[in-house]
């Protein structure tokens, strides 16, 4: 009898969205981690903005886009962290949880030709 030995290495999730979860979290995903250049086994820091025209949440490495008075969030091992800052601050109606927001491009918000983002910031486009 032959076997065949399966390994566990596979990309378990390659598309790169933001979730704003019913539980009230932001939740980044394992594709959107590695596009942005973020740990995969550890906390990182993340600045978050909110394009309320476009529907659009666009978040940045702290230090590669500085914005004076505001405070990172820090998201866990597993890409979570408390949306309330972010819910109170754009009013979002918490009957509409979840929302699922996808990486517009393949990187970088500014190589984006039709987006006028910073340098070093990645947007993401809700999915209606």
């Amino acid at each position: 009898m032959a076997l065949t030995w399966i390994s566990n290495d596979f990309d378990r999730n390659t598309k790169a969205y933001i979730t704003i979860e019913k539980q009230r979290r932001l939740f980044i995903s394992a594709g959107a981690r590695r596009v942005i250049g973020l740990p995969t086994d550890g906390p990182f820091y993340l600045s978050v903005a909110y394009d309320a025209a476009e529907k659009r949440i666009v978040v940045a490495k702290p230090e590669l886009v500085k914005q004076p008075d505001v405070k990172p969030f820090k998201f866990d091992k597993r890409g979570n962290v408390s949306a309330w800052p972010f819910l109170r601050k754009i009013g979002i109606d918490f009957d509409k949880l979840p929302q699922r927001y996808y990486l517009i491009g393949d990187g970088e918000a500014s190589k984006q030709p039709y987006l006028a983002y910073p340098k070093g910031t990645y947007a993401f486009q809700l999915d209606d």
